[in-house]
């Protein structure tokens, strides 16, 4: 049977994407947190058709390779789509930053993605792969302070799309979103101040992880089968300024 993986999918767009996307596919949900995971896919519909994948990307980037490879063997499946919303941000100025909060941040964010595609696009998964949307950001094309971090991040899932998406077309495609000021439980923890800033700066204010996901929605569709090498700006207007 064929699935679609989400990444990040116990809470804010990845789980809003889960619930909408389960309308029409059987997904592969996966996060380090199992509790909040489960309560998503009661919240699916047909929840005893979708698979848990409980993993730590941050922890454990050594181990996604087998662990997903040994899901796909154990519940014999092919996954089909695979969007990635899976991130970390952490706020500081560079000089604060140690090279614990840098990778954490470049596993979560990226080195994930690289390992899961290792497994996806090998004969393990049957080269059932057709469709991949990755969840850049805003500041990957436009500085911020604080941010630099997580923005190269960000900046190095758009250059994987350019990239792949010459290597991998026709057979599969890929694309980015980069989203702009989205309320979701991690922006919500931010500073007041600096969430003032971020609402202030969106012409249309903030966003909803619903605003996100309409746009994979599309991007996994096929009213979308010529997009492919993508990172398409869904920011409220942010990016005008």
């Amino acid at each position: 049977m064929n699935y679609t993986l989400i990444t990040g999918a116990s809470s804010g767009m990845g789980a809003a994407a889960a619930i909408r996307l389960s309308q029409t596919r059987r997904l592969v949900l996966a996060s380090e947190n199992i509790v909040q995971l489960e309560a998503v896919r009661q919240q699916c519909v047909n929840p005893e058709s979708h698979i848990l994948w409980h993993c730590d990307f941050a922890a454990g980037r050594g181990t996604i390779f087998s662990s997903l490879t040994d899901l796909i063997g154990a519940k014999d499946i092919k996954i089909e789509e695979y969007a990635h919303f899976a991130g970390v941000s952490i706020l500081l100025p560079v000089k604060n930053f140690t090279m614990t909060y840098v990778d954490k941040v470049f596993n979560v964010n990226f080195f994930s993605i690289i390992e899961i595609l290792r497994v996806l696009l090998k004969k393990t998964n049957g080269g059932m792969l057709k469709n991949i949307v990755l969840i850049s950001a805003l500041v990957s094309e436009r500085g911020n302070i604080g941010n630099s971090i997580y923005a190269a991040s960000k900046g190095a899932i758009n250059s994987l799309v350019y990239t792949l998406a010459r290597e991998l077309a026709p057979k599969t495609r890929i694309n980015a979103l980069l989203p702009g000021a989205i309320m979701t439980p991690m922006t919500a923890n931010l500073d007041s101040e600096y969430l003032k800033e971020m609402e202030e700066d969106s012409p249309l204010g903030f966003g909803t992880p619903d605003d996100v996901v309409d746009y994979v929605e599309f991007l996994l569709s096929e009213k979308s089968k010529w997009i492919t090498g993508q990172t398409l700006f869904v920011d409220g207007g942010r990016s005008t300024k």
